[in-house]
């Protein structure tokens, strides 16, 4: 149980839960989360994404059943929040990964204030509580931090990928993804993010005008998601465009699948 004298302070606002946690506590930094997790056994699937999804609709379902329903059973739409995943020295095998030390570390960030709250929330439930995942391995979240987040000002930015940059392009036959070593990638990458701005609509679709990715050290990858083989892109991209939309890609990331682990930046 939280100590009342405790506070909720999410991400990138600082957020009074006085009617449950009492009186407001002020600060200025802004934050993201990072979730420290401890596993029974050192070795995971190396289509390790399914499991933590899995974990973050548990903890979502066990906080609030109209808050799941919302994000999980209203359609396949775009969420706002993206992570990304840190193991310990891994040791990547055909169908596996061995972890040293046998920690794990997940980053969370949303550009949306209320449901970072919720989510907060959702994950302290869950801190100290044994989560079953396949191999016979069980997860435990031993710790939430709060991470400071860059203030963006500028116009510039150098952007690291943390999670791979997936451009997916859906047609009603399949779907195909573009990694920076195809001569397609901005092409459909703009269009992923015409389209994020836009089914979301949090921001005007006109911000992309001025917006440019430029690559400095780029890296194609091929990532395993429920068993399928995706072709991505991770390193680093110099963005130039209005400090807005930077600080919004910054908070919610870029590219398809966000809500799954992929399109995280870090600057």
């Amino acid at each position: 149980m939280t100590n009342k004298k405790d506070y909720i302070i999410i991400l990138h606002v600082t957020v009074p839960i006085k009617k449950y946690y009492g009186k407001k506590k002020e600060v200025k930094k802004k934050l993201r989360l990072k979730l420290k997790f401890e596993l029974k056994k050192n070795e995971i699937p190396r289509d390790y994404r399914p499991f933590i999804l899995s974990f973050i609709k548990h903890s979502v379902s066990s906080y609030d059943q109209t808050l799941y329903r919302s994000l999980y059973e209203s359609g396949a739409i775009p969420k706002r929040y993206t992570f990304s995943v840190w193991l310990d020295t891994p040791s990547f095998q055909s169908e596996l990964i061995q972890i040293c030390n046998n920690r794990m570390d997940i980053q969370f960030s949303t550009s949306d204030t209320v449901l970072g709250i919720h989510i907060y929330n959702a994950f302290l439930k869950m801190r100290m509580k044994d989560f079953s995942i396949p191999l016979n391995n069980v997860l435990l979240l031993k710790q939430i931090q709060l991470i400071p987040e860059k203030i963006i000002t500028g116009k510039k930015i150098l952007a690291q990928f943390i999670s791979p940059l997936v451009v997916r392009s859906h047609t009603q036959d399949k779907d195909f993804y573009y990694s920076i070593a195809n001569s397609e990638f901005n092409k459909e990458l703009m269009k992923i993010l015409r389209y994020q701005l836009e089914i979301l609509n949090d921001l005007p679709l006109s911000l992309l005008e001025d917006f440019h990715m430029t690559p400095v050290k780029p890296q194609k990858t091929v990532v395993q998601f429920y068993g399928q083989y995706i072709e991505a892109t991770l390193g680093t991209f110099e963005m130039e465009g209005d400090p807005i939309l930077l600080d919004y890609f910054y908070k919610q990331g870029l590219g398809s699948k966000r809500s799954c682990g992929y399109g995280m930046i870090v600057v």
